[in-house]
């Protein structure tokens, strides 16, 4: 029964009990908590409310009057609320709760997605909000000093100024000497926490300058705001950083390949970015680990000096379009750096830029994060963000998201947390990827390798995370009891329909693969991949898209023109000589 058919019943009574007692109904003081329940505070007659109602909705809120100074304002009760007025806010509260639910992405999702399209555009902006707390980090994490500290406890100033003074790469006396005298002549270079940058008041946050580093006022690349956009950027050169240099390194690099040239340029042109990256290349090759992880600080430095101050690190909110050439090469800086930081077995640290490189583009993901992210995470012992990961629209969008590493470490990260669910972990892992669970048990427990059929992706995939799992299994307990768990999810056998594989492997692993240059993991890319593309380390694989930009649009095409021309020159006079050489030889015999 209605309020308002219980209130003309309660009229009645009083009518008919006593004819002489008033309509009227003295009003009760207002109940704070009417609005839970169906309780009535209105005996006024049913022809009053439709004006009171009207009042209500036509009347001007009171204006609040400003309390005097030493007394307290008195508050005014409200008036108490109509029934009517109940009825039209719980249906008003209904319809918000019902258009909250439809805004929101849970309800309406029905992934995991087959096919990811370029843009991803399943994953919505509502999605990525809910998934933005797992791409943010404190940037001061960035600094793997920190992360010693933690291990090691606090480090006296001067074990800290002593570290920080070792030159990156090796520098005579003499000229560090010259150098340090420059630096004092470069207003606002270094400063005494080493991450003072001239023209700026902003503080480097992912790196520190190193004394042998050469000083110079004018920061070689900066950033601008990718027109049309409010959180896009894009990595820009300055006049400090001329396109000639740019030219002569492709030459030097693709033309007219040559070392010596290289390093030279680089002498000359110390803060080119891709000359840094091309050397640092090199010197990995030929062995030189101490000089190559020098540079790419450098290359860090490079990027860092290029942010603007609302590029937020650690927001997880600032994109850097993989379109645009230099926005790539600030890519490769953070990726080579990542190996850099493995090498300190400062995984935390490197957990952290492996968040701010999939930020940057977490729906094309360039460079093939959900691939590796989980060993640095395992090993840094963050086991709840991994599986907090692998439950975010940043993995379950698309089922390629979850990549063999994520799957099977997902199991490994529910063990150190709750057991009794890593095992459904693994089952699920094995379901989808029965290939790299058989993997698995070959690798670790001399199980027979598996004769199964499968795409050249799920055997990549399979050979770069076989590359780092023993270092994450290196407790026997863990280790023993994915070994058993394995063993009985294989007896059991696999789902139908449940395993997932691609034809084609994503430029993301290629580009993870190529960069990263283990041996058994490249032993899987397909011959004929080689064949139809030319790579090269400076920007392997760059995207097909007509709105970004190439190296071709930094380099002089007059120049490299006639380059090629001389290069063509020189080719047929060697032709020609080998040639006469020939000829001579044949006519003496």
């Amino acid at each position: 029964m209605s309020n308002r058919a219980l209130r003309r019943l309660q009229k009645q009574e009083l009518e008919t009990t006593s004819d002489d007692e008033p309509e009227y109904v003295p009003r009760r003081a207002a109940n704070a908590f009417a609005l839970l329940g169906d309780e009535s505070d209105g005996g006024e007659s049913e022809e009053q409310e439709p004006d009171r109602e009207q009042y209500i909705e036509q009347a001007p809120e009171p204006k609040p009057q400003p309390a005097k100074r030493g007394k307290k304002s008195r508050k005014k009760k409200s008036p108490p609320p109509e029934d009517d007025d109940i009825d039209a806010i719980l249906a008003q509260l209904q319809i918000d709760t019902q258009t909250t639910d439809q805004d929101k992405p849970f309800d309406s999702f029905d992934g995991p997605y087959e096919n990811l399209a370029d843009g991803a555009s399943e994953l919505t902006a509502a999605r990525l909000q809910s998934a933005l707390p797992l791409l943010q980090f404190d940037p001061r994490d960035l600094d793997p000093d920190r992360e010693f500290e933690a291990v090691f406890g606090k480090l006296s100033s001067a074990a800290v100024d002593d570290a920080d003074a070792t030159p990156s790469m090796f520098v005579s006396p003499d000229v560090l000497k010259q150098i340090k005298l420059l630096s004092k002549r470069v207003r606002g270079w270094c400063g005494r926490d080493r991450r003072s940058i001239p023209g700026t008041s902003r503080k480097l946050v992912m790196c520190k300058i190193r004394d042998d580093w050469i000083p110079t006022p004018k920061k070689p690349l900066s950033m601008e705001m990718v027109p049309g956009s409010t959180h896009d950027f894009c990595v820009v050169e300055t006049p400090a950083y001329p396109r000639a240099i740019t030219t002569q390194f492709y030459i030097y690099t693709v033309i007219h390949p040559d070392h010596e040239a290289l390093i030279h340029l680089l002498q000359q042109y110390p803060y080119h970015l891709e000359t840094i990256l091309q050397v640092t290349s090199i010197l990995q090759r030929q062995g030189d680990n101490s000089n190559t992880n020098g540079l790419i600080e450098r290359a860090l430095f490079v990027f860092d000096w290029s942010l603007r101050t609302n590029f937020q690190l650690g927001s997880g909110d600032c994109r850097l379009p993989f379109e645009y050439f230099l926005n790539r090469q600030c890519y490769l800086t953070v990726f080579k750096y990542i190996t850099v930081l493995t090498q300190k077995s400062t995984f935390y640290t490197a957990l952290n830029y492996c968040k701010l490189l999939l930020s940057l583009d977490p729906a094309g993901d360039p460079y093939g994060v959900r691939y590796f992210i989980d060993f640095y995470a395992v090993m840094a012992g963050e086991f709840q963000y991994l599986v907090d990961l692998c439950n975010s629209f940043l993995v379950k969008t698309y089922r390629e998201w979850l990549t063999p590493p994520l799957a099977y470490s997902l199991a490994i990260c529910q063990y150190k947390i709750d057991p009794t669910a890593a095992t459904d972990a693994l089952s699920n892992a094995y379901n989808t990827y029965p290939y790299t669970g058989e993997m698995l048990l070959h690798k670790l427990a001399a199980h027979k390798e598996p004769s199964s059929r499968v795409s050249d992706y799920i055997k990549l995939a399979t050979a770069v995370y076989l590359t780092r799992v023993e270092m994450m299994l290196e407790e026997a307990e863990c280790r023993g009891w994915l070994v058993a768990e394995l063993k009985k999810t294989v007896q059991k056998g696999k789902k139908a329909g449940a395993q997932f594989d691609k034809k084609e492997i994503p430029e993301n692993l290629l580009r993870h693969v190529i960069l990263s240059n283990e041996t058994s993991a490249m032993a899987r890319i397909p011959a004929q991949f080689w064949k139809d593309h030319e790579i090269f380390e400076f920007d392997v694989l760059p995207p097909k898209s007509s709105k970004g930009t190439t190296i071709f649009d930094h380099i002089d095409q007059a120049r490299v023109s006639n380059a090629i021309i001389h290069q063509s020159m020189e080719q047929e006079e060697e032709r020609q000589i080998a040639e006469l050489i020939r000829r001579t030889a044949e006519q003496e015999n």
